[in-house]
C-alpha cells in the first residue's frame, strides 16, 4: 500500500485556501440565519432553483460516495452500482409528480406534513417519534458512514490517527453550520460541489493516463474478471438477479437519503425553501440530472483503475464472506481503492483533490447536522416541550441541537466499520416504509396507523432477515441475500399497513378537505375534491413527463459509461434513448406553457 502522501506547499495552500473561504461564508451569513427558524432551516423560502439543485447534488457528492462507488465496482463490478442507479425511477417521479405539492404544503421539514395530512394522538406520537428516529437515528448513521470514509481519506493522505482525524473533520464543519443555518450551507455547496466535481473528473483523467489509456484499462481489467466491465449482467446469475430486484423494488421500496419515496430529508428541506413550486421542480430536476448522469462515471474509472494497477483489491474482494485476508492483502480493503489512486496526483492537483474530498464531506456534513436539527427542534421541541421562545430563542435552541446530533453522530461514525455496511443496515432498516410515503399523497384512506405500522413491521422484518430468514432464502433460492432480504422486509411492511388502514380510522374529513385545498394532489380522493369544490387533479401529462425524464437521464448515464468502456454500439442506443427521452419531455413543457397562456 502507500504511507501518507507529500503535500508541498502549493498543495497546502489550496487546502488552506478552501477552509478559510468556507469558514467565511458561514460567519458572512450567521447574522441572517439569526432571524428566525424559516431563515435558519429554509434560507426565507428564497432559493432559486440552480441554488437549490445544486446543494442537493452537493449534498449526496459526500466522501463516501466516490469511496462506496470505487468499492463496488472492486469487489463486484460495475453492475453492483444499480444497487443506487436503481432509485432514479422514484427520483423523477418526485421531480414531476410531488415537488410542486411539497412546495405547496408550506412545510418546514417532511415531518411536519403529518401534521397538515393526519389529525388525532396517533399522528402527535407518530410526528415525535419521527422526529428523534430520523433527526437521531437515521441521519446520525448518515452522518456516521460520511465520516467514516473520510477517516480513511485522512488516514491514507495525512497517515494521522481516527481518533484526530475525526476530531479535526468535525471542528471543520461544525462552527459554520451551526452559524449560518441553511443559507451558509447552500452558499458553500455552490462552492464544494464546483471543487467536488473537478477533483472526481482530475483524479479519473490521471488514473487513466497512469494505466496507459482506456484501451489498457478494459484489457488490463478484462483480463482479471471481464464481468466486471459488464454494465448489464448477462445471463440469469445472481448479479442479473440482484439487478432485476433492485430496479422493481428498491426505488418505491426503501426510504434512503436523498432519494425517499415521494420525497423526504434534505430534497424535501430544499423544495420547500425554494422561491415558488416550478423553482422547486427544475431544481430537483437538475439534481436528479446531475446525480445520475454526471457524476458516477469518474468515481467508476477510478475503481477500475485501482484494480489495473493494483490487482490485489481484486483479490481482497473475492476472498469469501468471512475470509480473513493473509498479510499481503490486508490494506486491500475496497473502501481503500479510491484513496489508493491519490499518489499517481501530482504537486498542486493533490492539494485541489484533496481539497475536493474535504469539499465533498462537509457539503454532506453540513446538511445532516442542519437537517436533523430542523427536525428536533421543529418536529419535536416546538410542539412537546415550549412554543412560547422568541425566534432568536428558537434558533439558540437549534444551534445546541446542531451540536447534540454532532455529538450522536461521532459516536456511530467510531463504531462503523464500512461505508458499505451503513447504506446497507439503512436500506434494509427502511425497506417496505416507501408504499405509504407515496400513497399518503394519491389516496385519501392512508392514516397515520398506516405509516407506524409500516415503520415497526420493517423493523422486525429486518431483526428477522438478519438473524436467518435471509440466509435461508438465499439457500433456498441461490439468489442474492442482501436484495433477497430486501424483499421479504418490503412484502412484510405491505402485508402489515395495509389491513392496518383498512382496520382503524382515516383522518376527519376537515383535515383532508384542507390539506386537499393547500396541495391539491392527484390519486384517489373519494368525494373530498367535490366537498372542497375542486377540479379533481389529473397526472397524465406528469407520469408521461417522468417515463421521458427517466429514460433521458438513464440514456445519458449508460450511454456515457458505455462508451468509456468502449462498448460503441450500445453507447450510441443509450445516447439515442436518452435524445428521444429529452424531446419528450420537452413536448411536456411545450404543453404545460400551451395551457398556463390558454388559462390567462
Amino acid at each position: 500500500m502507500i504511507g501518507a502522501l507529500e503535500l508541498s506547499g502549493w498543495d497546502w495552500a489550496f487546502i488552506g485556501w478552501f477552509l478559510a473561504v468556507t469558514l467565511g461564508i458561514g460567519l458572512y451569513y450567521s447574522k441572517r440565519a439569526s432571524a428566525g427558524l424559516s431563515e435558519y432551516f429554509l434560507s426565507g423560502r428564497k432559493l432559486p432553483w440552480w441554488a437549490l439543485g445544486t446543494s442537493m447534488v452537493a449534498t449526496t457528492f459526500a466522501a463516501d460516495t466516490p469511496i462506496a462507488v470505487a468499492g463496488f465496482v472492486v469487489a463486484a463490478g460495475v453492475a453492483k452500482n444499480w444497487v443506487w442507479w436503481s432509485f432514479l425511477f422514484g427520483g423523477t417521479l418526485t421531480v414531476f409528480v410531488f415537488s410542486r405539492w411539497w412546495r405547496r404544503a408550506e412545510v418546514v421539514t417532511e415531518i411536519e406534513l403529518i401534521d397538515r395530512r393526519y389529525d388525532g394522538g396517533a399522528a402527535r406520537a407518530l410526528r415525535g417519534f419521527k422526529a428523534i428516529y430520523l433527526g437521531l437515528v437515521l441521519n446520525a448513521i448518515t452522518f456516521g458512514w460520511v465520516t467514516n470514509a473520510m477517516v480513511n481519506v485522512c488516514e491514507v493522505v495525512f497517515d494521522i490517527r481516527p481518533a484526530l482525524a475525526l476530531a479535526v473533520l468535525l471542528a471543520l464543519t461544525f462552527v459554520y453550520t451551526m452559524l449560518s443555518g441553511l443559507w451558509g450551507v447552500v452558499a458553500t455547496d455552490v462552492l464544494q460541489f464546483a471543487m467536488a466535481l473537478l477533483g472526481a473528473i482530475l483524479l479519473a483523467v490521471l488514473s487513466v493516463v497512469e494505466v496507459g489509456g482506456l484501451g489498457e484499462l478494459v484489457r488490463r481489467v478484462g483480463e482479471l474478471d471481464p464481468a466486471t466491465l459488464e454494465i448489464f449482467p448477462t445471463g440469469w446469475g445472481t448479479l442479473s438477479m440482484t439487478v432485476s430486484i433492485l430496479v422493481l423494488v428498491n426505488w418505491w421500496a426503501v426510504y434512503y437519503p436523498g432519494a425517499e419515496p415521494g420525497g423526504g430529508g434534505y430534497v424535501t428541506q430544499r423544495m420547500s425553501a425554494a422561491l415558488d413550486e416550478d423553482h422547486a421542480r427544475k431544481g430537483t430536476l437538475w439534481f436528479i440530472f446531475a446525480h445520475y448522469a454526471v457524476r458516477p462515471w469518474p468515481w467508476i474509472i477510478v475503481g477500475l483503475a485501482a484494480i489495473a494497477l493494483e490487482p490485489r483489491f481484486f483479490e481482497y474482494a473475492r476472498l469469501g464472506e468471512g475470509v480473513a485476508p493473509p498479510a499481503d492483502l490486508d490494506e486491500f480493503h475496497q473502501d481503500k481503492a479510491y484513496p489508493y489512486m491519490f499518489q499517481f496526483l501530482p504537486v498542486g492537483i493533490l492539494g485541489l483533490v484533496v481539497a475536493s474530498f474535504l469539499a465533498a464531506f462537509m457539503s454532506t456534513i453540513t446538511t445532516t447536522l442542519n437537517l436533523s436539527a430542523s427536525y428536533l427542534v421543529n418536529d419535536f421541541y416546538l410542539p412537546f416541550v415550549r412554543r412560547g421562545d422568541d425566534e432568536r430563542g428558537r434558533v439558540l435552541v437549534a444551534r445546541v441541537a446542531v451540536a447534540v446530533v454532532a455529538a450522536v453522530g461521532s459516536i456511530v461514525a467510531w463504531q462503523m466499520t464500512s461505508v458499505a455496511a451503513g447504506w446497507g443496515v439503512l436500506m434494509q432498516l427502511t425497506a417496505g416504509t416507501g408504499p405509504v410515503l407515496i400513497l399518503r399523497w394519491l389516496w385519501w384512506r392512508v392514516n397515520a396507523w398506516s405509516e407506524i405500522s409500516a415503520m415497526i413491521a420493517s423493523a422486525i422484518a429486518f431483526i428477522f432477515a438478519r438473524v436467518g430468514v435471509g440466509e435461508w432464502l438465499a439457500q433456498t433460492t441461490g439468489g442474492p441475500k442482501d436484495e433477497l432480504q430486501l424483499v421479504f422486509i418490503a412484502a412484510t411492511s405491505v402485508a402489515v399497513w395495509v389491513p392496518v388502514t383498512f382496520a382503524t380510522q382515516p383522518a376527519s374529513r376537515a383535515k383532508l378537505r384542507a390539506f386537499y385545498e393547500r396541495v391539491r394532489p392527484g390519486g384517489w380522493w373519494s368525494s373530498v375534491p367535490d366537498e372542497c369544490q375542486l377540479p379533481r387533479t389529473l397526472l397524465g401529462r406528469e407520469l408521461r413527463m417522468w417515463i421521458a425524464s427517466t429514460a433521458m437521464i438513464f440514456g445519458a448515464l449508460l450511454g456515457l459509461g458505455s462508451l468509456l468502456l468502449l462498448d460503441t454500439m450500445w453507447g450510441v442506443i443509450w445516447v439515442c434513448i436518452a435524445v428521444a427521452g429529452a424531446v419528450g419531455l420537452r413536448m411536456g413543457f411545450q404543453s404545460e406553457r400551451a395551457e398556463r397562456e390558454a388559462a390567462q
